[in-house]
């Protein structure tokens, strides 16, 4: 086994090497390709978000990881298997897939969807319903009052819930999720990333996700890969440095004028970012904790800051200081150095985003 292979459990889970996925066109069978000569690994136990405009060859890029579409040259490994070698079946029974529309089965129960996979490997009873109400419990849906209602019986955000526990029910060492939260309302959306991203962390899976949403990407990922046509990639990064300095001028049109606000959920309040020396003071009425969320302490400073002299922030029920305006605008400076490479100038915030601090 090659050394490379050999390292797989310390630096990658999945590795496209060299892939291309080219459709035909005519009798030539030369038509252009999808995904050209893509080099990318996927580290064990991240999130890894695939993002980009559509037709750039994201979700083929996710598909031929379980060869739902097959690869035209290049090699793709799951934790040291060549997936060309491995059964499809076998190998989608290996690694979670889950899709914007869920794809639950209508006339199955709730229980008997989560319980689709352990029954096609054999499990017995006992142990599928303990598995079922273990993985309901972590969506956040109750087997009690779950289990044995039907799809058309859940809101969309809970048959997304239901999608995700069917892709963990044999705990596989690999969830691939395409746009898998496109489907729920905004404010539902928001909720599942959060609830998905405490379910990861509990578990370890390595994610591979593919969205167009370049929010959601910031929100979920330990690294984000820009993808331009073809599967270029324009930037692979964790969001911070995607966010605060894009490589491209294809990586700043998708990160848009809104950097900023992405920079403020990307962000927390640290004791540098605070005006005063209040060290000690117990005080009373509206305060920020420290590590609050930059755009939580912006929603403070707007609802209670009505004399311009900042809003206390509290650390282990004791002021530490204020934060400002000014302060959350040296939050926003700090995040965008912590995100600088080579020797790029300080992020400039223009004038309307700076503004809004």
């Amino acid at each position: 086994m090659a050394d490379s292979v050999l390292q797989v459990a310390d630096e990658w889970a999945i590795r496209f090497d060299g892939v291309s996925k080219r459709y035909a066109s005519g009798e030539a069978g030369n038509g252009p390709a999808a995904v050209h000569d893509l080099n990318l690994d996927v580290r064990p136990h991240e999130v890894l978000v695939l993002v980009g405009p559509s037709g750039c060859g994201k979700s083929t890029t996710m598909r031929m990881a379980n060869r739902l579409v097959e690869p035209t040259s290049g090699r793709i490994l799951l934790e040291g298997d060549d997936v060309t070698d491995v059964d499809p079946v076998q190998l989608r029974r290996r690694m979670g897939y889950v899709i914007q529309n869920v794809g639950l089965f209508p006339h199955r129960t709730v229980a008997q969807n989560v319980a689709t996979v352990p029954k096609l490997l054999g499990w017995d009873r006992r142990r599928t319903r303990d598995r079922v109400d273990e993985l309901l419990t972590l969506v956040g849906l109750e087997p009690s009052r779950y289990a044995k209602r039907y799809p058309h019986e859940l809101s969309g955000g809970e048959r997304q819930r239901v999608g995700v526990a069917r892709a963990l029910a044999t705990d596989p060492p690999v969830l691939l999720m395409d746009e898998p939260f496109g489907a729920v309302d905004p404010v539902g959306r928001r909720r599942l990333q959060t609830e998905f991203a405490r379910i990861q962390r509990e578990l370890g899976t390595t994610v591979m996700l593919v969205t167009h949403d370049i929010d959601e990407a910031v929100r979920m990922a330990d690294r984000v890969a820009v993808l331009s046509e073809g599967a270029h990639i324009e930037q692979l990064a964790p969001p911070l440095e995607i966010v605060a300095r894009p490589a491209t001028d294809r990586v700043a049109d998708l990160v848009g004028r809104g950097r900023t606000a992405r920079l403020m959920s990307l962000g927390r309040l640290e004791r540098a970012d605070l005006e005063g020396d209040e060290a000690g003071t117990v005080v009373d009425g509206p305060h920020v904790e420290l590590g609050t969320d930059l755009g939580d302490v912006l929603d403070h400073l707007v609802d209670e800051d009505r004399g311009g002299v900042g809003v206390p922030v509290w650390e282990n029920g004791q002021a530490i200081g204020r934060v400002t305006g000014q302060s959350v605008l040296r939050a926003l400076r700090r995040l965008a150095d912590e995100g600088r490479t080579g020797e790029q100038e300080p992020l400039a915030l223009a004038d309307d985003e700076a503004a809004t601090a």
